[in-house]
Parts: structure tokens; C-alpha cells; sequence
């Protein structure tokens, strides 16, 4: 790198225009958040073209390039921080977390070791153990940080199958695949698809999965689950991503651990509803579960990059996700690594801590518990307007159903493209569906009657084409 280069660099970082030019930006986006179109409209997708250009050959200039990306990006964005986002379980943001990442990038901390940033290993410590006393979960529980809920469930699974595997005398990590004892997978035929991912990526083979029928809301049929062994890992579901329901983690897991298998549950999303008072019956018996996965931006509403897994196995974990290299120094206190598949990782662990400080328990059970609220009061006002819901509204997810195929498809694309709303379409029972994630801090109550009323307008729009 050139004197001038560097020098360059340094003097904006002492200068800092470039940086308050940001947050003015940041500031000006989140002040239209609130009315803002919850999809870009035409004009802003075609103007996407204005980044299509050769790659630069000489250095640029950084305030004209700040400029350009907001000119063109800032419009193009999908504005799921405000109230009207309901497509998918994408979650909203905490402005106190979105201040501590803020922070955080410009520390710019890897937190692989203790040795690379103490702070960033003391925040994981701290998340770790107030997960684990907001869930009621034993001691022995570790936590990995992970970017999100998808590498969650892999870590999960990979800690039942070096588990399994060295209780039958196998080291996965040095034997591999080739002559292995057979460990067999369960997962309920709703299993998101996120399972299906890790388990390829594990080299289990999808087509080896024993599917588990369920009932009419994506819930584990207790009577057509298979006899269970030391040799299964079980797969559990705490939030389907479409009805929003929940396995019989009580019954299923007393069964699972009596055959020492080994069960991972998947709640990305609605695990948290286990920090409600008032929802917590929903996840009855989940810590009879060996991990769980789960995603701090779904339902606790920090920024993206916030995956968790929880495993009761340290041991487990730790060999799934083993790492060498002499050049590694290690200590006495956490190495962020010990539990992540990722060596170098940016210090998440940070905005989380501040989300989990800020809203403490008290205020988790009544963000957790108003998503839930306002789902209830979205399916009240459909209902009223003629709407038909065909789950069961239990946490913070609505399918609704129309006439026909045709006229459900035109009602999803009015919606989207009527500048009010945003919700996106699923399959149930065969059929064509509207489904709703109720998932933002940010979503009023007139947020949602305003959305009915949406919803009411397509519906007329479709039916009058």
C-alpha cells in the first residue's frame, strides 16, 4: 500500500466526515422507517442498475461513494425494521443493539480467542450464562454464537453425531464416514428445511431421514413415532415456520431419553416464547432436549448474525467443532471457537449482551408475549372481515385461506404490491395460503388494523379483475 494511500485512510479516520455522513444517512432512513414502503417500489429496483459498472481501477473517493450507496441503496432496501413486514420470520431491531454493533464494528473484534479481544469473551460468558437462567436450563448447557439459526442446527446435530458415534467406539473426526456404524435420523415431516440442509451438509443423505407423520398444525404424531435407540438423533420443532406450532416436547423427550437418543430441538424463532409467563406452557418439558437452536434476531430483535445453539453436552460440542493449529493460543478463560465451526468471527456476542441488558427479563416476556398479542389480534380482524385462519394461533404465525388458489395468488400480490403491507404465501393441506409472521418490536396495533384493511382492499381489488 502506497504512503499516500495510507495516509488518506488515517486522515478520514481523524477527520471522521465520512462517518458522520453515515449517520446522517442512518438517521434520515430511520426517520421514514415508520411510513416507509415495506418493499421497494419499480423505480428503486430499476435504479439498482446504477451499481452495474466496470470494476474500478483506480482508488475512489469515499463521501462520493457513501452518497451513491444511499442514493441508490437506501430505496431498494426491504424495510423490515418498521411495522408492516410480515413475509418472513426476519425479526425487527433494537435500537440499543443496533448502537452496540454499531460500536462493536468500528472495535472490529475477533472473538475466535480470549487472547484476540477479552471483551468480546466475557460478553459470550455473560450471554451464556443469562440464557441459561432465562430458559431455567441446567449448568452444564454451553452456548456456541453462530450466524444464525441454520449453522445452529448443524452445530446441534454434529454434537449428537460425534456423541453417538464415540459411545459406539467410532471417532468421527479422524475415521470419517467409511465403515461407520449406522446412527439413524427422525425428524417430523414438517421439519423446516434447514434440517434437511444440515443433515446433507452432515453427510447423513436426506433420503435416510425417517419422516414422522403429523398432525393437521406440523406437530409430531406422538403414536406414529418410531421405537427409538441409542443410535437416533431426533429432531424436534419449537415454532413451524408456517403454523407457528409446537411438538410435545414433554411426551417425545421422556420417550427420546429413555432410548438415549439424542435430541436437538429447532426453535428458531419460538423457543423464546420459553421466556413468557404466559406462553411458556408451549415449550413444556424442552429441557429434556440435549440442544437447541435458536436465532436472538427472529424474536429477540438484534441484528442479523445472532444464531445460537445451546448444547448439555460441552464435550460433544467441543469435539464436533475441533480445531487445531500451533499457532492458537488457548487459555483458561472461553475461546469463542471452542463451540463455533467458524475460527475468525466478528464479536456478535456484543449486541446481543446489550439486547439481553437492555430489555432484561421482564421486558423479553413482553416483547415475546406482544408478537404474540399482535398475531392474535391480526387473526381477530381478518376473522371479522371474512377472512379464514386455518392454524391455531399459538404464537406469532397466521395462515390465511381464500376462495381458490387463483384468488389467494391475486390477493398475496396486491398485498405486495400495495405499498401498505408485506406478507408472503405457503402451501397447506394442498392448498394455496397467505401466511403472516408477526416478528418487529416495531408493529403497533394500528400497524396491524391497517394491514387488515390492506389485506380487505386486495382481496376487492382481486375479486373485482
Amino acid at each position: 500500500m502506497t504512503v499516500n494511500l495510507r495516509s488518506k485512510m488515517f486522515l478520514e479516520f481523524e477527520k471522521k466526515e465520512i462517518l458522520e455522513q453515515a449517520k446522517g444517512y442512518a438517521f434520515d432512513y430511520l426517520n421514514s422507517t415508520r411510513e416507509r414502503s415495506p418493499f421497494p417500489s419499480a423505480e428503486a429496483i430499476i435504479n439498482l442498475k446504477n451499481f452495474e459498472e466496470p470494476f474500478p481501477k483506480s482508488t475512489g473517493d469515499s463521501k462520493n461513494i457513501l452518497e451513491h450507496l444511499n442514493r441508490y441503496g437506501a430505496d431498494a432496501t426491504v424495510a423490515s425494521t418498521g411495522g408492516r413486514y410480515f413475509g418472513f420470520v426476519n425479526g425487527g431491531v433494537l435500537p440499543v443493539s443496533i448502537a452496540a454493533r454499531w460500536l462493536a464494528d468500528v472495535w472490529d473484534q475477533n472473538s475466535a480467542l480470549y487472547v484476540m479481544s477479552p471483551l468480546a469473551s466475557k460478553l459470550e460468558e455473560v450471554c451464556e450464562s443469562w440464557l441459561k437462567e432465562l430458559f431455567g436450563l441446567p449448568d452444564r448447557f454451553v452456548a456456541g454464537f453462530l450466524s444464525g439459526s441454520s449453522m445452529a442446527i448443524l452445530c446441534g446435530i454434529a454434537a449428537g453425531r460425534y456423541r453417538i458415534f464415540k459411545n459406539l467406539g467410532w471417532d468421527i473426526n479422524t475415521q470419517g464416514f467409511y465403515g461407520a456404524p449406522e446412527i439413524r435420523i427422525v425428524a417430523g415431516r414438517q421439519a423446516h428445511g434447514a434440517v434437511a440442509k444440515a443433515i446433507a451438509l452432515l453427510g447423513f443423505g436426506i433420503d435416510r431421514i425417517e419422516w414422522v407423520d403429523t398432525d393437521s398444525q406440523g406437530r409430531i404424531l406422538l403414536s406414529e413415532l418410531p421405537d427409538l435407540d441409542e443410535n437416533t438423533i431426533l429432531i424436534l420443532q419449537a415454532g413451524h415456520v408456517s403454523f407457528g406450532s409446537f411438538d410435545d416436547f414433554e411426551s417425545i423427550c421422556v420417550k427420546a431419553r429413555s432410548a438415549k437418543s439424542w435430541v436437538h430441538i429447532d426453535g428458531a424463532f419460538g423457543l423464546w416464547a420459553g421466556a413468557s409467563a404466559k406462553l411458556k406452557h408451549l415449550t413444556k418439558g424442552f429441557d429434556g432436549g440435549n440442544s437447541f437452536s435458536l436465532d436472538a434476531h427472529k424474536t429477540l430483535n438484534t441484528p442479523y448474525d445472532n444464531g445460537i445453539v445451546l448444547c448439555d453436552d460441552s464435550e460433544a460440542l467441543a469435539q464436533a467443532m475441533q480445531t487445531s493449529g500451533s499457532y492458537l493460543v488457548h487459555s483458561e478463560n472461553r475461546d469463542g471457537m471452542t463451540y463455533t465451526p467458524e475460527m475468525s468471527r466478528r464479536s456478535r456476542g456484543i449486541e446481543l449482551w446489550a439486547a439481553m441488558k437492555y430489555l432484561g427479563r421482564d421486558g423479553i416476556d413482553e416483547l415475546v408475549y406482544g408478537l404474540h398479542q399482535r398475531a392474535v389480534q391480526m387473526s381477530e380482524e381478518l376473522k371479522s372481515f371474512d377472512f379464514e385462519i386455518v392454524n391455531e394461533v399459538v404464537f406469532n404465525q397466521i395462515l390465511v385461506i381464500c376462495d381458490s388458489d387463483k384468488v389467494t395468488n391475486k390477493i398475496i400480490k396486491n398485498i405486495q404490491s400495495s405499498g401498505e403491507c408485506w406478507a408472503g404465501g405457503a402451501i397447506w393441506d394442498g392448498k394455496a395460503v397467505i401466511r403472516i409472521s408477526i416478528c418487529s418490536w416495531a408493529t403497533t396495533e394500528e400497524d396491524i388494523s391497517r394491514s387488515a384493511r390492506a389485506f380487505v382492499a386486495a382481496r376487492s381489488k382481486a375479486l373485482s379483475a
